[in-house]
């Protein structure tokens, strides 16, 4: 077996290990310091870059996470490693406002290449630049797998590294030609968070729609409920977090909230730290391109405010059920077609027979379980809630900007 200082001198190969690339730069983005540390000492390159070209610095920049920034020049990080979209991560710090990190990077010698013209030259040149070529996914070696609850995925190489390539079912929708615009697809591609799974681009091969997303190698929320039947109160708080700080990045994305609307056991994957990511958020938008109101617009346009409204409170409510479930064991939602937190609100009192969640947390549960949407809250109250339940057990939440 491999050491860890074996696998990561690989990194100089073709055949290098992208899960551990995907861990240290999940460490600079959670502003994990222990993590990140342990991972240097070892022999990592600070420099490691994600499918986009993005390093732990541009990541670090990006949550304002300046112990983290501190900590990769003090292992000479390059500051002025340009990604995909020709950012530094000076541009990155300066872009979110976080001025400590920018004074950091200056007197590091970091440079901001970019000019007041970037976010409109950006979002022209990647509408061309998300495109595909199937050429370049290398199915030797690959294999079927599981990645969601609509669609056939095969793990596949990319450039070198693995990656799961997507044909979307006919069935999810209508028999249409379903295709992302290219505004979809750089809005999908734009989206980082740690509790998110990464798109990287999609592309139309005759009738069928192929998206290629990250690939995640140790299942789904699914696969542990099987194996587990229920989990414990701090494992079961845990995931939860990880589910609501995801599902309130997405609802509070600026300018157009993302909502779910399919959210599953099937789609929270689990990455090599044994965290969820929240996968399949780009579902919604196929259904959006093909079934147009009678006004001739997408039926979940983001400027409809009532749709996002009951999208958001709907993703909340499948949620409560989720963790119930996480809590209590109960199997109710295995089938994603008649799937009982899919339907229409029915009269669901939660009962905790089997764990030994506080009197808040089934609180929480009823909230959002809850058929009056006036009772159902938010995400960012969901997240304050569930952090402050891990500080009162003892075992505080990790650090993430939500």
């Amino acid at each position: 077996m491999k050491t860890m200082g074996e696998i990561l001198s690989a990194y100089c190969s073709d055949d290098f290990d992208m899960q551990l690339i995907g861990k240290f730069l999940s460490f600079a983005s959670r502003g994990d310091r222990v993590g990140l540390n342990q991972m240097l000492i070892k022999g990592i390159s600070p420099d490691v870059q994600d499918y986009d070209n993005r390093t732990a610095l541009h990541l670090a920049a990006s949550e304002g996470h300046t112990p983290i920034v501190e900590l990769l020049l003090c292992y000479k990080a390059n500051v002025n490693l340009k990604d995909r979209w020709k950012r530094t991560p000076l541009t990155d710090a300066r872009l979110y406002g976080h001025r400590d990190i920018c004074r950091i990077l200056e007197v590091n010698g970091g440079n901001d290449l970019t000019n007041d013209q970037f976010t409109v030259r950006h979002e022209q040149e990647d509408s061309n630049d998300v495109k595909f070529d199937m050429s370049e996914l290398k199915t030797e070696h690959s294999s079927t797998i599981q990645q969601g609850s609509f669609s056939e995925s095969e793990k596949v190489k990319w450039r070198g590294t693995w990656v799961v390539k997507t044909v979307i079912k006919r069935h999810i929708c209508n028999p249409v030609k379903m295709i992302l615009s290219a505004k979809d697809n750089t809005r999908l591609r734009e989206l980082r968070h740690p509790n998110i799974l990464q798109f990287l681009g999609s592309i139309v091969q005759q009738e069928e729609m192929v998206l290629i997303t990250e690939y995640l190698p140790k299942g789904n929320l699914e696969d542990i409920l099987r194996q587990r039947a229920r989990l414990d109160v701090h494992t079961a708080l845990r995931y939860a977090l990880d589910i609501a700080r995801g599902m309130n990045y997405l609802h509070e994305h600026k300018p157009c909230p993302i909502v779910h609307n399919h959210l599953d056991t099937r789609n929270l994957l689990q990455d090599e730290g044994g965290h969820l990511k929240i996968g399949e958020y780009w579902v919604q938008m196929l259904y959006e391109q093909i079934n147009p109101d009678q006004n001739g617009k997408r039926s979940g346009n983001p400027g409809n405010s009532t749709n996002i409204l009951d999208g958001t409170k709907k993703d909340i409510r499948t949620f409560g059920f989720i963790y119930y479930q996480m809590l209590e064991g109960n199997h109710f939602m295995t089938d994603t077609n008649s799937d009982f937190i899919h339907q229409e609100p029915v009269d669901f009192k939660p009962k905790f027979h089997l764990s030994r969640c506080s009197y808040r947390i089934q609180q929480l549960i009823e909230g959002c379980t809850s058929n009056d949407p006036s009772e159902i809250p938010t995400f960012e109250s969901v997240i304050g809630t569930l952090e402050e339940e891990s500080a009162s057990l003892g075992r505080p939440a990790c650090p993430v900007i939500c």
